[in-house]
């Protein structure tokens, strides 16, 4: 098997003590056909490819760069010796104002990923750049379907092929005894094709029973449909910490914070540190909960402070012990605030 373009100039540019740059550059067109531009620098050489995925630009790049470097005078081995052609696929697609203006945004959850090619395209609009269609067919089919009750349509991989730097996709799509199978270099692109077929197949033989169709509100409602699914998985992520704090204190926050300064300076001279602990606990929002660890000179009474990632669990001999090492940690990570340092400052001292 050949070496890919990419290897190729790895191993000259090895020769010569030095190795070739990529970056990616830009990423163009809608999401279900984003097109990626990829730069390569190697020996004073710069060239700049695009391509339907980021693996094949970087492959056009690296491709350039040796045609480059072969015309310099250079020992490029053949066949990358010679000057490549453009791919078909390179220039990227020129979407209209309104196609920005709809754009959906990105989604990583399963239920939010089985549909992101659905709509991903929907704002955009028939013929825009230079005969470039850049609507989305998943999402028209789909509309197509559900106006209809013509029934849900069903996408399979069917086929994967080629060497892990051009790869081919084959991708089926399904309605009742229909089924249209179309191949790309990418699992989204072949499905949009698939699509593609199945939806003008059910244009033109159901003409009039689907003349009333309008392509550009079924697009308005792909997406408004996406942006409600994106706006529910949003609410219904779970909590997540703030990677911003260090991680003893991820369970505390600003505005709870300043409450609890207030708390625990009207609870400055509580004897009690069970109390006091309670007090702080609760405007805080953490629960506590006592419990006991075996030791070598008797069980240890524990205070376990939550929700809070890591779990804090505090130990002392006897409760009250075990309250006042909480009671401690909960305070020092009160001053550790900037927030809260100036209200403890200006109040009385704290009894540690």
């Amino acid at each position: 098997m050949n070496k890919t373009p990419v290897t190729v100039l790895q191993e000259l540019m090895v020769k010569f003590g030095d190795v070739p740059e990529y970056e990616c550059i830009a990423q163009t067109g809608p999401q279900h056909q984003a097109v990626f531009e990829y730069c390569c620098r190697a020996r004073g050489v710069t060239v700049a490819a695009a391509a339907r995925s980021k693996k094949e630009a970087k492959q056009e790049a690296a491709r350039r760069a040796l045609a480059a470097l072969a015309a310099r005078g250079d020992p490029v081995p053949p066949p990358y010796c010679a000057a490549p052609a453009p791919p078909p696929h390179c220039a990227a697609p020129a979407a209209p104002a309104a196609s920005a203006a709809l754009a959906l945004p990105s989604c990583s959850s399963a239920a939010g990923s089985a549909g992101a090619d659905e709509a991903a395209g929907a704002g955009a609009e028939a013929g825009a750049g230079a005969g470039v269609d850049v609507r989305s067919y998943v999402a028209l089919l789909k509309e197509l379907c559900e106006e209809y009750k013509l029934g849900s349509v069903q996408y399979a991989l069917v086929g994967d092929t080629g060497p892990p730097h051009l790869r081919r996709f084959t991708v089926s799509a399904a309605l009742g005894s229909h089924e249209r199978v179309a191949t790309a270099t990418t699992k989204k692109a072949a499905r949009q094709l698939a699509a593609e077929q199945l939806y003008t197949y059910l244009r033109e033989h159901l003409a009039d029973a689907t003349k009333d169709f309008v392509e550009e509100e079924a697009l308005t409602r792909a997406l408004d449909k996406a942006m409600s699914r994106y706006v529910e998985l949003r609410e219904e992520q779970p909590w997540r910490p703030d990677l911003g704090q260090r991680v003893a204190d991820y369970h505390l926050g600003e505005e709870r914070r300043r409450e609890a300064v207030e708390a625990d300076r009207a609870a400055a001279g509580e004897e009690d540190p069970v109390e006091a602990l309670l007090r702080l606990a609760a405007a805080l929002g953490l629960s506590v909960e006592p419990g006991s660890l075996p030791g070598e000179r008797g069980p240890l009474s524990t205070v376990a402070l939550g929700p809070a990632a890591p779990a804090l669990v505090l130990a002392g001999r006897a409760p009250a012990a075990a309250a006042a090492a909480a009671l401690r940690y909960l305070r020092r990570a009160l001053r550790q605030n900037p927030a809260a340092i100036g209200p403890l400052r200006r109040s009385a001292p704290l009894n540690l």
